[in-house]
């Protein structure tokens, strides 16, 4: 995914810490450095890092964040569902896993969806 380069700018963090993400084609469990921007979702190798992210996510893309325990068989892990690929991560602990999955979905939200959830059917 070639794309402009990435800067996030401190101020634009909402929040950061550790997760373990399962890689794109081995399928191996990594623990990355995940910063998560109104825009982005962005993996880096090493804690402190903002430039060219490993891997970053648009969350406008994202169609679903949520629990993933079952589909894992790992605790604490989670789903970002993207039009390309489905990205796998676990959290050091429940409430972080469940702190990751209420902030990825605030930043995810459309207008749209609001307006649905004010009984306009």
């Amino acid at each position: 995914m070639a794309a402009a380069e990435i800067v996030i700018h401190r101020d634009d963090i909402i929040k950061e810490g550790f997760l373990v993400k399962q890689s794109k084609h081995m399928k191996e469990w990594r623990r990355r450095w995940f910063v998560l921007t109104p825009q982005y979702l962005c993996s880096f190798k090493n804690q402190g890092e903002y430039r060219n992210p490993t891997e970053h996510i648009r969350l406008a893309e994202c169609s679903t964040v949520k629990s993933a325990d079952e589909d894992t068989g790992k605790e604490n892990s989670f789903r970002v569902d993207t039009p390309g690929r489905v990205f796998y991560l676990i959290a050091d602990s429940s409430s972080d896993k469940e702190s990751w999955i209420g902030h990825i979905g605030r930043q995810m939200v459309r207008p749209a969806v609001l307006m649905e959830d004010h009984g306009f059917e």
